[in-house]
């Protein structure tokens, strides 16, 4: 047995500690801003922190004022440029939205096995020559992670892409299946069928459970479904060969796509190499039938992730819904696994980033990614208002809680910007730019024996020249400013409202006193801050309806051609529409300080005392409604 030396042992006891203080920088932060309030709060120290805070609080609210009006005004624009409703894609095959049509070509009926439906559509899949794309011809792998979603929920999300233009010939649909769902495979195989006509492709992942080292969540789903589905793609045509990861409820536009194969084709390979894409998200599916609190609550989250959309913006992170080229997916090695990854969406960017030393491109996509908010699990439209309002808040409140855990990504990111800061050593910072075989990757054709076995080993590209540039101090300086805005400000912020809220009550405060002036000047930067996000949510008026109202236009013209106005009125009422008016929800401008300290403040404060011992979270999937709940009162 060999032993270690004292020196070795002491090494690696400093490493841990270190690692841990990094992990754990919120909490901590947030244990030193609390001995500041109780020990210091009469010194110049909480001056200053006071009016750090109270600025950095109006600065955010100014900046997604901005952010809110470019991206309500840029969605009207990107939708008239990329005017493919007037295009629409018509395929009576297809039942779209729950509308059956005759199929001439295809008997559903006489496809009954799960054998015989993978070999039909083996056999009617493009050839492997047919998957080398020009550059003009961008290919979009789209990943749709779900467990236990069900059917209903899939084949709407399903229908909104089926109606897309590229649809047919671009879209290569991946349904990334749990192995943990009992029903996994026959819920994909249903889907398969029902809409084998629709994409150039619609297929399956079965992610195992509990494999080694892998944490639950859409993370390590993802992961897994990526890296099956990069075999069927040539090494050549990687930059052309779109990843988009969505929800199992997202409506995406078809605008969305047709900017980014715009973007693709008028773009060099070289500089379209390390791209991300990044649409604004909406909640305007059942907004009306929950919670006026969670209502709000979700309305915040989505100008949080608009506030960075605009186009000077150096930072624009993802929310839920995003893409990549396969380049930088397989550059970076693909999605990361552990229980640092819970939020997918922020923590692949920061790898990106950090992988390609801050020259990630990303960009904005001003289509509107439609969303449902949560319900509980027992919430029925015939329940009380009262009472769904309760269940209602209650699911958001443990959506939340899994939302904050993401902080974790602080403490990565702290690590990875010293590790950028000591080297440029190209092994050292593209780990992942190793020879990716069938070998190295999981045992898919074991697990996935029937995805086409492309045998050919797939070589990474080389790194570009300009990866080998110093770290771009001014965008991660900026990068780590909106993590402290995201992860440690509205814990900060409340806690130091509420010491300035009770210290007059508390202790004498002279009104000439340097103290006293500031408590009046904070006192004033709260007001400006409460009207500033009043002016925030009535830009998101702006901003709900024009989405709402794209989105009914695109559902109409794939229906128009097929069948009466009076079926299109009843599929529609099926999707889900909410539809809002200024000033009616009027709870909404009143309760947002309410609701970001309970879905905000309370969750972070829960996380932050959590990951002071453990990592480990049980992930919980946050139910979404069901058509018939999506038009409670």
């Amino acid at each position: 047995m060999r032993l270690l030396s004292p020196a070795s042992t002491a090494a690696t006891a400093v490493s841990r500690a270190a690692a841990y203080l990094v992990r754990c920088t919120p909490g901590i932060s947030t244990l030193v801003i609390l001995s500041v309030l109780l020990f210091a709060h009469d010194s110049l120290l909480f001056i200053a922190l006071t009016l750090f805070l109270h600025v950095s609080v109006v600065s955010f609210t100014v900046r997604s004022c901005y952010g809110m009006y470019i991206t309500s005004n840029r969605v009207e624009r990107t939708a008239k440029k990329f005017a493919s409703a007037r295009h629409p894609n018509r395929y009576p095959t297809t039942p779209i939205f729950g509308l059956d049509f005759e199929d001439d070509n295809l008997s559903i009926d006489s496809i009954d096995s799960k054998s015989s439906v993978l070999q039909t559509l083996e056999s009617n899949a493009s050839s492997e020559s047919e998957l080398e794309v020009g550059v003009e011809e961008a290919v979009h792998a789209i990943f749709i992670p779900n467990y236990k979603e069900t059917l209903e929920t899939m084949r709407e999300t399903l229908s909104m892409l089926a109606c897309h233009r590229l649809a047919k010939n671009h879209y290569d649909i991946y349904l990334a299946m749990e192995a943990h769902e009992h029903s996994a495979v026959e819920k994909a195989t249903t889907l398969m069928k029902d809409f084998f006509s629709s994409f150039r492709r619609i297929t399956y992942t079965l992610h195992p459970y509990a494999l080694p080292d892998e944490a639950r969540g859409k993370s390590s789903n993802i992961s897994w479904a990526t890296r099956s589905a990069s075999r069927y793609y040539r090494t050549h045509s990687q930059t052309n060969v779109i990843f988009t990861t969505m929800d199992a409820d997202t409506h995406l536009l078809s605008s969305y796509f047709e900017f980014i194969s715009y973007d693709c084709s008028r773009n060099s390979e070289n500089s379209n190499t390390f791209t991300m894409y990044v649409p604004p998200i909406v909640f305007d599916r059942n907004a009306h039938s929950i919670s006026p609190i969670v209502r709000c609550a979700d309305m915040l989250w989505c100008a949080a992730g608009i506030s960075a959309l605009y186009d000077s913006s150096r930072v624009r992170t993802p929310t839920s819904v995003y893409s990549i080229t396969m380049m930088l997916a397989r550059y970076v090695g693909f999605w990361d696994t552990g229980p640092d990854a819970i939020g997918e969406d922020l923590h692949m960017y920061l790898k990106c980033y950090f992988k390609t030393r801050g020259l990630i491109r990303s960009v904005s996509v001003f289509s509107p990614a439609s969303h449902c908010n949560v319900v509980h699990e027992n919430w029925t439209p015939h329940m009380s208002v009262l009472e769904r309002w309760r269940l209602s808040s209650a699911a958001r409140f443990m959506q939340a809680c899994r939302h904050m855990w993401g902080m974790v990504d602080s403490g990565y990111a702290i690590r990875e910007t010293w590790r950028m800061i000591l080297t440029r050593d190209r092994q050292a910072q593209s780990s992942s730019l190793e020879e990716v075989d069938d070998e190295e990757m999981y045992d898919c054709d074991a697990e996935l024996g029937r995805l086409e076995n492309t045998r050919n080993s797939i070589k990474a590209q080389k790194a570009t020249p300009a990866a080998m540039s110093p770290a771009p101090v001014l965008r991660t300086v900026v990068l780590l400013h909106r993590l402290y805005e995201a992860h440690f400000l509205p814990v900060h912020y409340f806690l130091d409202v509420l010491a300035c809220s009770l210290m007059p009550v508390l202790i004498s405060v002279p009104q000439n006193s340097l103290l006293g002036q500031v408590l009046r000047y904070t006192n004033h930067l709260r007001t400006a801050a409460f009207f500033g996000v009043v002016v925030q949510l009535l830009l998101y008026e702006s901003f709900h309806s024009t989405a709402l109202r794209l989105r009914a236009e695109q559902i109409t013209s794939a229906l128009s051609s097929q069948t009466t106005p009076e079926v299109i009125k009843q599929a529609l009422g099926r999707v889900g529409f909410s539809a809002r008016k200024k000033f009616v929800n009027i709870l909404d401008y009143i309760l947002f300080p309410v609701a970001g300290t309970v879905f905000g403040a309370v969750p972070s404060i829960k996380a932050q005392i959590m990951q002071l011992w453990t990592t480990n979270f049980v992930y919980r999937v946050s139910p979404k409604p069901r058509a018939e709940l999506q038009k409670g009162n």
